[in-house]
């Protein structure tokens, strides 16, 4: 259940645009790193911006059809997953990622999985679930 939730968690991805209006409001430059964008991932998890954390980085977000879709998946990691996921965001900022051929995706082989970050077409690294 762990690796799973951590391959769930972990699989970091890139932000999608938002049709929907509530969408995030980027800064990332398309010239980010996966390994830099990590490190603003894990600073916004320890800090417990779980908003900050889904609207930036989390990479499906034309799945949520309602405001309050996005609202759940901020309350989950908030009351349940915050910890586990922070675990994993520390185990994969300790190693290098290996990229894919086409440099669309970063892999971090963690002890119990992958955390994997995708490139979006606006060049920002996000997660997917």
């Amino acid at each position: 259940m762990k690796k799973v939730l951590i391959n769930l968690m972990v699989s970091l991805v890139v932000v999608a645009s938002v049709s929907l209006g509530f969408g995030c409001s980027r800064s990332q430059s398309q010239s980010t790193s996966p390994t830099v964008t990590l490190s603003s991932m894990l600073e916004a998890a320890e800090a417990g911006k779980w908003e900050k954390y889904v609207d930036q980085y989390y990479g499906e977000q034309h799945k949520f059809k309602s405001p309050s879709d996005r609202d759940k998946l901020v309350s989950r990691f908030r009351d349940k997953w915050g910890s586990q996921v922070i675990a994993g965001l520390k185990e994969a900022s300790q190693v290098e990622p290996e990229l894919s051929e086409d440099g669309t995706q970063a892999r971090f082989h963690l002890s119990n999985g992958e955390f994997i970050l995708y490139k979006n077409e606006q060049g920002n690294w996000t997660f997917h679930l």
